[in-house]
């Protein structure tokens, strides 16, 4: 009877190990922003800078992600706003042999009003930005994924999930998210002006926290969360200098979001060129910030996301540095904040 029973108990443990649930793996993606920027006062330059990212097209396909996600300003804010600036990202988008999602940043839409930008109207630019870039369900690159889209006007917007992750991005662009200053707050000289500036600051900023609580409500089981914008929200508090109006309900509702859900959440952004991750929020343990370089670094960060790890982000930068690399937009970058540039 004893020689039967290791054979009998050897068949139930295969058994019970046939039915427990197969580790979630990690999710691995690409996060990058900002560029190519190139200078008006030397177009010769130009092929070069695209030159820089369509070879760091080839690095990130190198690296199988699953995805990319590009946060934004895919021109300078000193290029004109023609229909041909805006819409050059298309071409280098196109290289990607993954999917790739896109968020806008100011410089597509928000500062086309300044004359170095050309005096175009800003809600007519958004309005080509939307029709090119987010014609339907769908990310870009060769390979699109779907995506689901919040409803007109703001198709902008998306979100979908991979191996129990939830993924969303909002609009929510640098300049002060779009809004005109408020009295006697610094820097209103750069930013939006009137009261339909205001009107669409206010209509947007309403959906993208809608979105925010639609999504997260619509994956109550998620592991973990990436959210992505292009909006440096946190330059005020470490640079101690600059706007902040436009940034504060969205990002309180993150906060909040973020608190309430419990598990891992990423916030990644552009806009301030310099590559930092740190937890930017007191009371908010679980929320991690990665600002992803550009401009003069025509870089990417491959991002692995483990919700289940004691460390659940892993960082590794891809690309070329610039010659100098980029300088931190102030102090505070490399004193108050936990930062690195290698990973």
């Amino acid at each position: 009877m004893r020689r039967l029973l290791l054979p009998a108990c050897l068949a139930a443990l295969a058994l019970s190990a046939a039915a427990l649930p197969a580790r979630a793996q990690p999710v691995r993606f690409v996060a990058f922003g900002d560029m190519p920027y190139c200078q008006p006062a030397a177009p010769e330059r130009c092929p070069a800078e695209e030159g820089r990212v369509a070879r760091l097209m080839a690095t990130i396909n190198a690296a199988r992600p699953a995805f990319s996600i590009f946060v934004g300003d895919t021109k300078g804010g000193a290029e004109l706003c023609t229909d041909d600036k805006l819409l050059r990202a298309l071409s280098w988008m196109t290289l990607a042999d993954h999917p790739l999602v896109y968020t806008p940043g100011d410089n597509e839409w928000t500062d086309c009003w300044q004359g170095r930008a050309g005096r175009y109207d800003p809600q007519e630019r958004l309005a080509l930005l939307r029709q090119r870039f987010f014609p339907g369900a769908e990310s870009l690159g060769r390979r699109p994924m779907p995506v689901q889209q919040q409803a007109a006007p703001f198709v902008e917007n998306a979100r979908w999930q991979r191996d129990g992750i939830l993924f969303l991005t909002l609009h929510v662009p640098g300049s002060n998210n779009s809004r005109p200053a408020e009295p006697g707050e610094p820097g209103a000289a750069g930013l939006p002006r009137g009261p339909a500036a205001l009107a669409e600051f206010e209509a947007r900023d309403a959906a993208n926290r809608a979105w925010l609580a639609a999504s997260f409500a619509a994956a109550p089981e998620a592991r973990g969360a990436v959210i992505a914008l292009q909006a440096d929200m946190f330059y005020r508090q470490v640079c101690g200098q600059g706007y902040d109006s436009g940034y504060r309900a969205i990002r309180e509702a993150i906060a909040g979001t973020a608190r309430a859900f419990g598990r891992p959440v990423l916030l990644i952004n552009g806009d301030s060129h310099y590559f930092v991750h740190h937890e930017p929020l007191e009371g908010v343990p679980n929320l991690t910030r990665l600002q992803v370089p550009g401009e003069a670094d025509a870089q990417a960060v491959v991002v692995t996301f483990d919700p289940a790890a004691d460390r659940p982000f892993r960082f590794e930068l891809i690309g070329e540095a610039g010659s100098p690399p980029a300088r931190p937009p102030c102090a505070g970058y490399d004193s108050s904040i936990r930062s690195t540039r290698a990973g």
